[in-house]
């Protein structure tokens, strides 16, 4: 994020040559990234194209930048600068080790892993925390100024990040809601514990798809539902196998991007889904966790987006785009259970920090949220098609099954391997792969040689040394 401080006397084409450079040098900015044109940052940032390109010419001349014709600007590789600071406990045990530099030194953790493949969490590079400080005060400041930093939140979370929410899906997912529809939650399973509490005492069944979230599960069987399975295909949720049943309530599904299959649903298929769904009275819980990370195309609209008969009951949130550890989500209720809401969580107050929601709101708002998620998908991308092309080395033996969605793919072995001999062999070469065992209800029904590799929490400078680990370990 591009600031400009009007008591700094240096030139803004130098304060904003400072700052790339920092973003280079820092690690924000990799290895072929392309900067923006200098038209269209011009245009963002309200400043001359000249500033800019004098900028990108000082970048240039230091050779932190160059020229690609056809391309723009694109970042040049740094030499690693890697220096070890050795420190000791006063009991005589050895200190984590302190790096400097550009390139900080990785320790190899004490269990032997070197790189974990998990599709929870992100490289901390990632997190836009120039962003996040910079509307952080200005909130701050904001929620002074009105008396706020000190109240209760309203059960559904606070009006300026519902309305910003709601322009926002609207127009990248085609939701159709007002903001009194949106609940902001701690997350999804806090999500789906407030739907179960909402369907509980009227159907006694939840539908889920198989494979699928695992966690989900976890939380219908803690409500006390009965979770039943429908078959997923090659495209998605095999809606021709529903139970035409009035005891269910509602059916869990992932249509945008089947977890963990990667499957995208159907217009045909999501039009049978919702015709079920008036049938039976159920509630379609159409979660929607990585919409946004969208590589070679457009993204898919929603089913609530066609849904006529306010079926749909939508789910989002923020982990994957900006990270787990905020804890915030949001659902988008239909019109007749929004009151329902209302009346039954009455003395309810909402668990999310007001000055985080306030935060992700001007995100939203500014369009910084939009640059982020694009910045995500440039980075995710590159991830994913070096995995491709390294594991593609073992074609006769496995298969890559990534859609240029998300932060995952899956590996599908030829023979018959067993996940656990696959995961240990990758262990002992230092890299942590995961089972997909733990997404199927039924466990004797998941393939035995597919694993689950997420690329979100890996640098793509660690890509190739990751690769040639498992190629080692699984070439036995």
């Amino acid at each position: 994020m591009i600031n400009f401080v009007e008591r700094n006397r240096s030139p803004k084409y130098i304060q904003l040559y400072n700052q790339i450079k920092e973003e280079i040098t820092q690690g924000t900015l990799k290895e072929g990234d392309i900067l923006s044109g200098s038209r269209s940052l011009a245009s963002t940032l309200g400043i001359s194209r000249n500033t800019v390109d004098n900028a990108y010419g000082q970048l240039v001349a230091e050779g932190y930048i160059a020229s690609r014709r056809g391309v723009g600007y694109e970042v040049l590789p740094l030499p690693r600068l890697d220096r070890i600071i050795a420190a000791t406990h006063s009991d005589g045990e050895n200190a984590d080790s302190v790096s400097t530099g550009i390139v900080g030194h990785r320790v190899e953790p004490q269990n032997g892993i070197k790189y974990d493949l998990t599709n929870s969490s992100h490289t901390s590079d990632l997190f836009p925390k120039a962003m996040w400080k910079k509307y952080t005060l200005e909130c701050m400041e904001t929620l002074a100024a009105e008396s706020r930093l000190s109240i209760y939140i309203d059960k559904k979370g606070d009006y300026y990040l519902r309305k910003n929410l709601r322009t926002y899906l609207e127009r990248i997912r085609g939701v159709v809601c007002s903001e009194e529809q949106i609940i902001i939650t701690s997350g999804m399973q806090q999500s789906l514990d407030f739907v179960c509490k909402l369907l509980k005492g009227k159907k006694s069944t939840i539908l889920m798809e198989e494979p699928g979230y695992n966690k989900a599960a976890s939380v219908f069987y803690n409500n006390d539902f009965c979770v039943e399975t429908v078959r997923v295909d090659e495209n998605g949720l095999v809606t021709g196998e529903l139970p035409d049943r009035l005891d269910i309530g509602a059916i869990y599904c992932t249509p945008s991007h089947q977890f963990p299959t990667g499957a995208v649903l159907p217009i045909g298929r999501r039009y049978e889904l919702l015709s079920w769904a008036k049938s039976t009275g159920a509630y379609i819980l159409e979660d929607d966790f990585d919409s946004e990370l969208q590589y070679y195309q457009k993204p898919i609209p929603s089913v609530q987006s066609v849904d006529a008969n306010e079926q749909v009951i939508y789910l989002g949130t923020f982990s994957k785009g900006l990270s787990p550890a905020i804890r915030m989500g949001y659902m988008i209720l239909p019109k007749s259970l929004t009151e329902v809401f209302e009346n039954r969580f009455k003395d309810y107050n909402s668990t999310v920090p007001l000055l985080n929601q306030y935060v992700i709101g001007r995100l939203i708002e500014t369009g910084m949220y939009d640059r982020h998620i694009r910045r995500l998908n440039h980075i995710f991308k590159k991830r994913y098609e070096k995995f491709e092309a390294g594991l593609n080395r073992l074609s006769d033996r496995l298969t890559v099954s990534g859609n240029g969605r998300g932060q995952y793919f899956l590996l599908t072995f030829s023979r018959q391997d067993n996940q656990d001999r696959l995961i240990e062999a990758a262990a002992r070469q230092g890299v942590r792969v995961y089972s997909t065992m733990q997404f199927w209800q039924d466990k004797a029904a998941c393939p035995p040689g597919t694993l689950f590799l997420g690329f979100s929490k890996i640098d793509i400078e660690d890509i190739d040394d990751c690769v040639e680990r498992l190629i080692k370990a699984w070439s036995v």
